[in-house]
C-alpha cells in the first residue's frame, strides 16, 4: 500500500498531524507512507523519523506552474490514498484528486465533501488530533491507538543541544524555556507581551534560586532580543539555531511556556510540560497536545475573542488585549512549581 499524508501548513500544524502518521505505520507497517510538506523548517522537524519513507517539500501556492508540475509528478508514485492535515480549502483534495490521480482523499473538510472518500467534520470544540485521528478511523475501520508523537531526535542533534545548554552554563532538565515570538502572519498578536515575560522572570529568580531561563528567539524574532537585554548568567539567549538543536534543547527543559505557536507543540511532543498564553487563536482546537500542557487566556472573553478565521485576524485593532490582560499570577502559578519540582524543593517563596 502507498500512501500520501499531505500537510503544507507550518510546524505546529505538522506536529498535530504527526499521530496521524504514526497510526498509519503502526496499522500499515508494510506501507509506503510519504509525507508532503511545504518550507524547509517543515521537512526538518521530521527528517530522519522513521513512521516515513521519504519527504517531498512542495512549492509555494503563488508559483502556479511549478505547483501544478509537482501534483503531476505525484502520479508516479501510485498512492492508494491521500491523508490531507489541512481543511481550509478544498483546492488540495481537488489537486490530489484531478492532477495527481490519487483516487482515496481522506481529512477533514466542510466544503466540496464530495472529493473526499471519508470526510470528518470540523468541529472548534475538539482538538485536531483528536478529530484527525477519528477521521483516519473512518478509513481504516479501526479504532485509533492514544495520540503518539515520534519527532525525530539525532544523537548528533542531543549532543549538540547539550553542547550549546553547557556553553551558556546551563543545566539539562532544570531550565525554564519561554519562547515570546510566534510566527510572522501573526507577530503582534500572538506574541507574549515582554513585560508578562519579564515579570515572569523575577519570580522565577525569586521564588527557585539557582535556575537558569532559557529565552529562545527563532528568525521571525529576533527583533524582540533588545527587549530581554542584558543577558547574565540567570538568563541566557538562544537564538536562531537549527531546528534539530532547538528541539535538542526544548527536550532537556523543565517547563516550557510559550504563545499558540509551534515550539510549544514540539516540547510537548517530547513530554515538558508547557504553558500555552492563547488570545487570538482557539486553545480546544490547536493547544499543545498531553496531560502536562495547560492554556492561560484572559479571564473574560471578549466579544472578538478568538479572532482566528474572522476579518480581524492578523489585523488586531485592539493591542491584542487578549494577551496583555492575561492574568500574570496564573502564569506564575503554573510555572514556579514545575520548575521547583525539577530542582527537588519548594518554592523559596509562595506563588501568589
Amino acid at each position: 500500500m502507498k500512501i500520501c499524508v499531505f500537510q503544507n501548513w507550518g510546524l505546529g500544524d505538522l506536529v498535530m498531524t504527526v499521530p496521524v502518521v504514526a497510526e498509519m505505520r503502526r496499522l500499515y507497517p508494510q506501507a509506503e507512507i510519504t509525507l508532503i510538506v511545504r518550507g524547509g523548517p517543515q521537512r526538518a522537524l521530521m527528517e530522519g523519523a522513521p513512521v516515513v519513507d521519504r519527504i517531498l517539500s512542495m512549492p509555494k501556492n503563488g508559483e502556479r506552474a511549478k505547483l501544478l508540475g509537482f501534483f503531476r509528478g505525484l502520479r508516479k508514485y501510485r498512492f492508494d490514498c491521500a491523508y490531507i492535515g489541512t481543511r481550509i480549502t478544498p483546492l488540495s483534495a481537488l489537486l490530489l484528486r484531478v492532477v495527481a490521480g490519487v483516487r482515496t482523499i481522506v481529512g477533514d473538510s466542510d466544503k466540496l465533501r464530495w472529493l473526499y472518500a471519508h470526510a470528518g467534520r470540523v468541529d472548534p470544540a475538539q482538538h485536531r488530533v483528536d478529530r484527525m485521528l477519528e477521521t483516519l478511523s473512518l478509513w481504516t475501520g479501526q479504532p485509533a491507538a492514544a495520540p503518539s508523537f515520534p519527532l525525530p531526535l539525532s544523537d548528533k542533534a542531543k549532543a549538540d543541544g547539550v553542547a550549546l545548554l553547557a556553553d551558556l552554563g546551563v543545566t539539562p532538565g532544570g531550565f525554564l524555556a519561554i519562547h515570546p515570538g510566534s510566527s510572522k502572519n501573526l507577530a503582534g498578536e500572538k506574541r507574549i507581551p515582554v513585560d508578562m515575560a519579564k515579570a515572569l522572570i523575577a519570580r522565577v529568580r525569586a521564588e527557585v534560586p539557582g535556575a537558569k531561563v532559557v529565552v529562545m528567539f527563532g528568525p521571525d524574532d529576533l527583533d524582540l532580543v533588545p527587549a530581554f537585554e542584558p543577558f547574565d548568567e540567570t538568563v541566557v539567549a538562544v537564538k536562531n539555531v537549527p531546528l534539530d538543536v532547538t528541539k535538542a534543547v526544548l527536550a532537556e527543559a523543565a517547563c516550557f511556556v510559550g504563545s499558540d505557536s509551534a515550539l510549544g507543540h514540539i516540547a510537548a511532543a517530547f513530554g515538558v510540560p508547557t504553558v500555552t498564553l492563547a488570545g487570538p487563536t482557539i486553545p480546544t482546537e490547536t493547544r499543545p497536545y498531553g496531560a502536562q500542557a495547560s492554556v492561560l487566556t484572559r479571564g473574560e472573553r471578549l466579544p472578538c475573542q478568538p479572532c482566528w478565521g474572522t476579518a480581524l485576524h492578523g489585523k488586531c485593532p485592539y493591542d491584542a488585549q487578549c494577551m496583555r490582560d492575561i492574568p500574570g499570577d496564573s502564569l506564575s502559578g503554573l510555572v514556579i512549581p514545575a520548575l521547583a519540582a525539577a530542582h527537588g524543593r519548594e518554592p523559596a517563596h509562595a506563588s501568589r
